[in-house]
């Protein structure tokens, strides 16, 4: 059993005690009309199918609509502070993930919500690791070569991200932290244009999320050298860990979650928690996520939230070494 299978039946157990502590009325009452998801990032990209996929199911699972509402805009700072300052019923949830909670906090030098007082854990929903991928004329094959170069060749390589604080522009830079290596980042305004560079040879280096990685790497101008996650991918099974491949502890990966308004009664929060757990235990949830090379999440509000804040310290460190900040 997986760290997030394991996550995920002791929620749905604790999920069943908060429940059948509520009065029924409670029970019965909530949620009695539709429920609103707050997507901070645009329609029609991974987080956006990742967030329908969830609304479809819990939607189909509570008997009541899950109407999604993408507010994209600084950097998912919008939608952020539109979900905190939503009514504390909840009916209202928002997507948190690695750039919205984790490194924002630190990028950003005014943020429309406190991510500590105003931002209410409710669920991991699933976790993507960054991909390691260089360009097919590097001179390396394999991960103990690729640092071998790098340290041989000081400033020599660049690295592409598709902008500056993201969690691919850090998981460079705590790449280069671990490994004691020096490459330059070359930030450009999304995947696209960094990848056409990256193909082109204009960069040589980018990590760039398991989601984007599975769509480009057919192209055999591109070679994938390790994964920037904890465990290997079913989908991409062959390909090592950069952990298992000389840096033990690494991990640079992207992950999403739900939470919502502080002020939401615990016992809400407990709900909306227990019937996530029961949308990410189903099959065609979990096959739909691993297909797209996630790691299906799950657990309880509390294991989020400490999930979150060790999160913030780790990427908090990364962005204030990497110097990047936002005004």
């Amino acid at each position: 059993m997986s760290h997030f299978d394991r996550r995920a039946a002791l929620a749905s157990a604790l999920g069943l005690t908060f429940s059948m502590a509520l009065p029924a009325s409670a029970q019965g009452d909530f949620p009695s009309k539709p429920l609103k998801l707050i997507v901070p990032f645009p329609p029609g990209g991974s987080t956006d199918t990742l967030a329908r996929l969830i609304a479809q199911r819990l939607s189909d699972d509570v008997g009541q609509p899950v109407v999604i509402d993408n507010k994209p805009g600084a950097g998912g700072n919008i939608g952020m502070g539109l979900g905190t300052k939503a009514p504390p019923d909840g009916y209202t949830l928002f997507l948190t993930s690695t750039s919205t909670i984790a490194i924002n906090p630190t990028l950003y030098q005014k943020l429309p919500f406190d991510p500590d007082r105003d931002v209410a854990p409710v669920i991991l929903l699933a976790y993507v690791p960054n991909i390691l991928v260089v360009n097919s004329s590097f001179p390396a094959k394999n991960m103990s070569e690729f640092i071998a170069e790098l340290k041989a060749h000081p400033g020599k390589y660049n690295f592409a991200s598709p902008g500056s604080g993201n969690s691919s522009h850090l998981a460079a830079e705590l790449f280069k932290s671990m490994a004691g290596v020096e490459i330059t980042h070359v930030p450009y305004k999304g995947d696209v244009p960094a990848i056409t560079d990256l193909m082109a040879g204009q960069v040589q280096i980018m990590f760039m999320t398991s989601l984007v990685a599975s769509t480009y790497l057919k192209d055999s101008r591109l070679r994938a050298l390790a994964v920037a996650g904890p465990q290997r991918l079913s989908s991409m099974a062959s390909l090592p860990t950069i952990a298992e491949s000389g840096l033990p502890g690494f991990d640079a990966s992207a992950w999403f979650g739900l939470s919502t308004q502080s002020a939401v009664p615990k016992e809400l929060v407990a709900k909306l928690n227990t019937a996530i757990n029961g949308v990410l235990r189903s099959p065609e949830v979990r096959q739909r996520l691993e297909t797209s090379a996630m790691t299906p999440g799950g657990g309880t509000p509390q294991e989020y939230g400490d999930f979150i804040g060790r999160e913030r310290a780790k990427w908090g460190e990364v962005v204030k070494r990497s110097g990047a900040k936002i005004d």
